[in-house]
């Protein structure tokens, strides 16, 4: 059931094999800088700015219902699936994935790569999501290398949603319809990749122009 709502919800929102990057796969998307360019990885507030970012759009985004967790495999790697599958389980706080699938396909340079889909019902068994968020933000800094835009929180209802944060760099907002994203787009603009700001404006040019972005609290 979670695999059947959850990849008919990403061929609504145009992406229907879950390619990377999300936002570029996607025909309507936001891209979010999370970590603050102006700060150094090593400033003591680095890593709290990002976490704020990205917990704030979490937050605000609709309730998720379904979490998935993709982990990539190639002939040549010998991590233990289990042993990682406990690791982002103790992470999240979750029991066991409700459903599995394992799907057989190639990279782009056409090797092979096997890809094993874990999801979980949110509104069954929460994530601690918070823990989450850190563990992707941190996770090219010896961290949990598997989550490295691995992770995805979708809402599978009449409007779809998809939240994907990808590294302390950025976020990728993706949905079925511009009216979930607009609210966003306006609020958060300071926060808006600005390499990729064209296409996002020219998606929203006929709304009202963006409105300042949240501050962080104060330490």
């Amino acid at each position: 059931m979670l695999f059947s709502r959850t990849f008919a919800a990403l061929r609504r929102m145009g992406n229907e094999r879950l390619q990377l990057p999300i936002f570029y796969e996607s025909p309507l998307s936001l891209r979010f800088e999370i970590g603050d360019g102006t700060l150094s990885t090593n400033h003591p507030h680095y890593f709290r700015s990002a976490l704020w970012r990205a917990s704030f759009l979490f937050e605000n985004a609709p309730v998720f219902d379904t979490l998935l967790w993709v982990l990539y495999r190639t002939p040549d790697t010998d991590t233990d699936v289990d042993a990682l599958l406990s690791a982002f389980c103790r992470l999240a706080r979750l029991p066991g994935p409700a459903e599995v699938y394992t799907q057989a396909t190639t990279d782009s340079d056409g090797e092979p790569l096997t890809r094993i889909f874990f999801f979980w019902d949110m509104q069954q068994t929460p994530p601690n999501a918070a823990a989450l968020l850190d563990g992707i933000i941190h996770t090219d800094f010896h961290g949990f290398s598997e989550l490295s835009s691995a992770v995805f929180f979708l809402q599978t209802g009449e409007h779809t949603f998809l939240l994907h944060l990808y590294d302390d760099r950025g976020m990728d907002l993706v949905s079925d319809t511009t009216d979930a994203l607009l609210p966003f787009y306006q609020d958060c603009s300071n926060w808006l990749l600005d390499y990729d700001r064209p296409r996002m404006d020219a998606m929203f040019s006929s709304h009202t122009p963006p409105s300042a972005v949240p501050k962080p609290p104060a330490d």
